[in-house]
């Protein structure tokens, strides 16, 4: 038997649960769960965790050193320290706009890197 303790995420209440597998993967039972979003979430992170990139970029030509952004959806959790590193070589110069796309497709998952700030100067 597989079993694994996941904190939910899914609502504010934070909850302490364990999901537990039976060894032919079939039997999938989950406990400590307090909201009907939390059941699903934890057998979501179990299967297929994700997560949204934050991180900040160079700037080029600009008196901010560092430039906030975030992918503008979920990678898979396996790919954020590869996509930290294709961030770390991207320089950005103003002017950029909020919502603005920094890198399109990011290591072809189909998800962009946008600012989540103005940088004008």
């Amino acid at each position: 038997m597989i079993e694994e303790k996941i904190i939910c995420i899914g609502c504010p209440l934070g909850c302490e649960t364990t999901l537990k597998i039976d060894d032919q993967g079939e039997g999938v039972k989950v406990i400590g769960y307090k909201c009907k979003e939390g059941r699903q979430y934890v057998l979501e992170e179990y299967k297929r965790p994700v997560r949204v990139l934050t991180a900040t970029v160079l700037t080029e030509k600009s008196s901010r050193p560092l430039f906030p952004v975030r992918t503008n959806r979920p990678l898979l959790k396996m790919q954020i320290k590869e996509a930290a590193k294709a961030l770390s070589k991207v320089k950005v110069k103003p002017p950029i706009r909020i919502g603005q796309i920094i890198l399109s497709n990011i290591m072809n998952t189909g998800v962009d890197v946008v600012a989540t700030d103005d940088l004008l100067n």
